[in-house]
């Protein structure tokens, strides 16, 4: 980008074109979000003021911006905040970035919860959730059902203080909607009471093995927190935690919903296997026909 003058329409024209050479996957779109980051606008709003000049100070600041995607930095760490669901959260470099793939999950959580409202009118529902992160999955619950209690964990002061943010910002969710969000700090669910049990436990576990981390895109291997990636040596280390301890915290009629990566279904079964605590084991696919949930009940 030179000293000419530049405008909305040229400066997405070049920026598109240049990011493709670094991040071919969605240059447009990232020239988008960092654009409209840089003019405090809406996307649709670029294009109905086109012809409007970028002056030297936004020019500077968009600048640095795109240098830094073209390294490989993910748009939502520019811009501090990813769409997810209905919501645009606050992310940072200590939280991984929601993606729509969990989305699947949070359709798949509201479904089962609506049927417990169902055979449970004016019952409170509790749902206890590992690794809450940005609080994606709780806020977009709460977006969409009423008397919901959610304990959501995380293993760092760091996170659950992004996660407060979000839940501040959307506090409209909660208190008017019967809703309850507790953030608790702690080692997996060390630090939940044992005595306490849940309708539900939701989680999108960190999935990926050790070995595979290095190799992903730059974006995610470089930059999103390795700890809510690492799933151990074959990426099946949290789920191994969560059906063995799932039974003991959840009521007689309780379930798990979580989502899964790309693993052989005869991994999955061969660690269920070894537990006769659960009645049911089903998985349910994404729009691209991959296996993306896994859906447990507990024996009653």
């Amino acid at each position: 980008m030179n000293d000419v003058l530049w405008n909305i329409e040229n400066v997405l024209n070049w920026t598109s074109s240049y990011l493709n050479r670094f991040c071919p996957n969605s240059p447009r779109l990232d020239a988008e979000l960092l654009l409209s980051y840089v003019l405090n606008c809406k996307r649709l709003e670029l294009y109905l003021r086109a012809d409007k000049p970028l002056n030297k100070k936004e020019l500077k600041v968009f600048r640095d911006l795109v240098k830094k995607r073209s390294n490989g930095c993910p748009v939502a760490y520019l811009t501090g905040f990813k769409e997810f669901w209905t919501l645009k959260l606050e992310v940072d470099e200590n939280t991984l970035i929601p993606r729509p793939d969990t989305e699947i999950l949070v359709e798949q959580t509201i479904k089962q919860i609506h049927l417990w409202q169902k055979k449970n009118p004016r019952s409170i529902c509790e749902i206890v959730e590992l690794g809450t992160g940005t609080a994606a999955i709780p806020l977009s619950l709460c977006s969409e059902l009423k008397n919901l209690r959610i304990i959501a964990v995380d293993c760092s002061k760091k996170i659950l203080k992004v996660a407060l943010r979000n839940l501040n910002r959307y506090e409209a969710l909660l208190d008017s909607r019967n809703n309850n969000v507790q953030l608790l700090e702690s080692d997996l669910f060390s630090n939940i009471n044992s005595n306490l049990k849940w309708d539900f436990i939701v989680s999108n576990p960190p999935y990926i093995p050790s070995y595979n981390i290095d190799k992903l895109q730059v974006e995610i291997a470089n930059y999103e927190p390795r700890k809510a990636l690492d799933g151990g040596h074959d990426g099946l280390d949290f789920y191994r935690y969560l059906i063995e301890i799932g039974p003991s915290m959840l009521k007689s009629d309780g379930e798990m919903l979580l989502e899964i990566g790309l693993f052989k279904e005869s991994d999955l079964r061969s660690i269920i296997k070894k537990n006769r605590s659960w009645t049911s084991s089903c998985l349910i696919k994404d729009l691209r026909g991959f296996n993306r949930v896994w859906k447990l009940k507990k024996k009653t």
